[in-house]
């Protein structure tokens, strides 16, 4: 193993170095890796710059969440994983205590609350995986057993998908079931309306402002997509999904990102048939305005989803492991890990099935 290793550390807000940082030990509970490819999130930029007001780690430390890698050396505690694996790491860590409501951070991004106990939870896992070799809690690691065989370029694809997954899995979709997805051609979005093709919804409504896009996810995926072009004029859109959901959805995803209007919302929890549930999983810089009366006439359920449970890793692996997920569909932009401020760029002009990615 060595001694020192290459990563990108944040020292202040814009000044980013590529630093030569010593190799540590696995602690008992943590995992040495060796990064294969790391995620770039859109926004990454935004969170460099402090544009984001994002609770980050102390600095200097290690940006980025989600990457896949190869088990380097585990500490003594840990028994699901072993040198040679290759492993998802996700950033999603939530402290080990008996109490409904732990202390959770996402690892080189932010403390989702701010308390003392969060706070120490990240100050021990700071670093991300713009890294040549990362330390990851080893509660934050899932083997990918029967894909051994599959480039780092295609298995990346499991990091764009793993947020909606969460959403999906909290909107109980059932097979042959109709989901409406809001913001499909967004960068979440569309990673959805694949995902809720692979687990079997029956009809995919796919809504959007840009129809050439929502075009390319039904090339994409099949028959099953069904796109709804929207305006943001709340009666039309309205009719527009009831119509491409041939009456009414069983449930929906919202994934719109700082949405300035909660219009197609509204419009997507309307389109649904009684007793359907919305899951809101993006943002929007002003309220959502919901009817006492219709939300009881119609008994829907509004619901908000932060991420995804422990296991989603595994069983999202598992749809690719079956052949159920192509994740040669998405189509993945790669950088060397020493060009990662050109990945950044690169990443924020993302639309729709791309994904950018820092290899090592």
């Amino acid at each position: 193993m060595p001694n020192t290793h290459k990563a990108w550390r944040l020292h202040t807000h814009n000044d980013l170095r590529f630093d030569t940082v010593e190799t540590p030990s696995p602690a008992p509970d943590g995992v040495l890796v060796r990064i294969e490819a790391g995620m770039v999130l859109s926004y990454m930029g935004r969170v460099l710059s402090g544009a984001v007001p994002y609770s980050l780690p102390p600095m200097p430390f290690v940006p980025g969440t989600n990457a896949i890698g190869r088990v380097i050396a585990t500490g003594d505690n840990v028994t699901h994983v072993q040198g040679g694996d290759r492993i998802f790491l996700s950033p999603h860590l939530r402290g080990d205590v008996p109490d409904r409501e732990p202390p959770q951070i996402l690892i080189g991004l932010t403390a989702t609350v701010t308390t003392d106990a969060a706070l120490a939870l990240q100050a021990r896992w700071r670093d991300g995986v713009f890294t040549e070799i990362a330390h990851w809690p080893a509660a934050c690691v899932t083997a990918l057993s029967g894909l051994d065989d599959r480039p780092v370029t295609e298995l990346i694809g499991l990091a764009k998908l793993i947020v909606p997954f969460g959403g999906l899995q909290r909107s109980g979709l059932r097979g042959g079931q109709t989901i409406i997805i809001n913001g499909a051609t967004g960068y979440f979005g569309s990673g959805a309306v694949m995902l809720a093709v692979a687990m079997g919804a029956g009809r995919v409504v796919a809504v959007g402002r840009k129809q050439a896009a929502l075009e390319q996810l039904r090339e994409a995926f099949g028959p099953r997509v069904i796109p709804a072009v929207v305006s943001g004029d709340a009666a039309a859109d309205l009719a527009i999904i009831r119509r491409a959901a041939a009456g009414g959805g069983d449930v929906a995803l919202d994934l719109l990102g700082s949405a300035k209007s909660t219009s197609t919302t509204l419009s997507t929890l309307r389109a649904l048939k009684r007793g359907g549930r919305l899951v809101l999983m993006g943002s929007a810089e002003v309220p959502l305005e919901l009817s006492f009366r219709e939300m009881l006439a119609n008994d829907w359920e509004v619901v908000g989803q932060f991420m995804y449970d422990r296991t989603a890793p595994g069983q999202l692996a598992a749809l690719a492991t079956e052949g159920l997920l192509d994740l040669s569909k998405i189509v993945v932009t790669s950088f060397p890990l020493a060009d990662f401020p050109r990945a950044v760029e690169a990443a924020a002009l993302m639309q729709g099935l791309d994904l950018t990615a820092v290899i090592p």
